[in-house]
């Protein structure tokens, strides 16, 4: 365990290690009422890499497409870069179709702002369920030697969350939540920018099922 060996990069960092969950053979949750986990967890992690890059950090993304990456193997390239953080974005499922919402989860408390500053930003996005900041057992955060997040983006078995999820804008607004949380924990509050892409969830849309960019070009 490397919990007394964490690195308290949170205020420090010029490393953001984007780490989309699931992929290849690992579909992830998988519920009618949104579409795979590992695709859209890959969509809102490609978007967040973007806005972090335009807000001047470097990414590295555990995975770039649709491939299997096994847990040990994403712990390996977090812990490889040097002075990074590790933030995991998931989709939720349960078997009771009344839950919705964001959670979000740390391991070591070099975390924890991270994690309630990430949680606070998505409550900002409405009809938003407050499902709660938690520590976690999971291998991704408890093996990092830096602070590490997962984030929980909705629930694909909620009928609301998962319908949501299929919309490229809402997957847009998910990815800006967080990139502005992690920019102001590492920058400090009012520094954040909004890609100009993000004004067009404001419009009302033809089709909410309009494809998402397969790479993000301005």
């Amino acid at each position: 365990m490397h919990t007394g060996a964490v690195k308290n990069t949170s205020k420090t960092f010029s490393t953001v290690v984007v780490d989309a969950g699931h992929g290849g053979k690992d579909s992830g949750a998988y519920r009618r009422y949104g579409p795979p986990e590992k695709v859209v967890a890959l969509d809102v992690a490609q978007r967040l890499a973007q806005k972090l890059r335009e807000s001047q950090l470097k990414t590295v993304m555990t995975r770039s497409s649709d491939v299997f990456i096994p847990l040990d193997e994403r712990v390996a390239i977090e812990n490889s870069q040097r002075n990074a953080i590790f933030v995991s974005i998931h989709f939720n499922d349960s078997r009771r179709r009344g839950i919705h919402g964001y959670e979000t989860y740390y391991h070591s408390g070099a975390a924890s702002e991270l994690a309630d500053r990430i949680q606070a930003k998505l409550m900002n996005i409405p009809h938003s369920g407050n499902r709660g900041v938690h520590t976690a057992n999971f291998r991704v955060l408890r093996m990092a030697s830096y602070p590490a997040v997962l984030v929980e983006c909705g629930f694909l078995s909620n009928r609301s969350d998962g319908k949501q999820a299929r919309d490229w804008e809402y997957r847009e607004l998910l990815a800006d939540r967080i990139a502005e949380a992690i920019v102001e924990q590492r920058y400090g509050p009012g520094v954040y920018r909004p890609s100009g892409r993000l004004a067009l969830q404001l419009q009302p849309v033809g089709s909410d099922l309009a494809p998402a960019p397969a790479t993000l070009h301005h």
